[in-house]
């Protein structure tokens, strides 16, 4: 008995094809929901009074690792401390002002009173969830 395997051989071929046409389509759709977050989250550093400085230093970072057709792609997205912005006190201290290295504290504050009064990041991640997933959808409709 013998059967035609050939539809099924397509198949396979298609699904094998699919990461490689992903990829590209998906490392638009985290690189947009990775801008978006770090508005967010920039948006939140300047609603501070004794953090605002901190919204300067927030950026992003993408990285695409392929390995054998599968893919990671991901965003790390926050206060960078190697930025240095200029001081707006009327008696600057001396050398660099860094703000990206009190982001701890403008986030979690610290074990005495101050501190905490930047929106954590992980709700501005949460608050762009929504389109990531319609972003990412959209980009993979019609790879089967």
């Amino acid at each position: 008995m013998s059967a035609d395997a050939s539809e099924l051989d397509g198949l396979a071929r298609a699904f094998r094809a699919i990461p490689a046409a992903m990829v590209p389509k998906m490392r638009g759709v985290v690189a947009k929901s990775a801008i978006n977050t770090k508005k967010i989250m920039r948006a939140d550093a300047n609603k501070s009074k004794h953090f605002s400085a901190l919204a300067k230093t927030i950026n992003y970072d993408l990285k695409v690792l392929e390995f054998s057709g599968d893919a990671v792609i991901e965003a790390e997205i926050g206060p960078d401390p190697s930025v240095t912005v200029a001081s707006k006190a009327k008696k600057p201290r001396p050398g660099p002002r860094t703000p990206g290295n009190l982001a701890g504290i403008a986030y979690y504050g610290t074990s005495r009173p101050g501190g905490g009064t930047v929106r954590n990041p992980e709700d501005a991640m949460l608050e762009e969830a929504p389109n990531f997933y319609e972003y990412a959808f959209k980009a993979t409709e019609g790879l089967l």
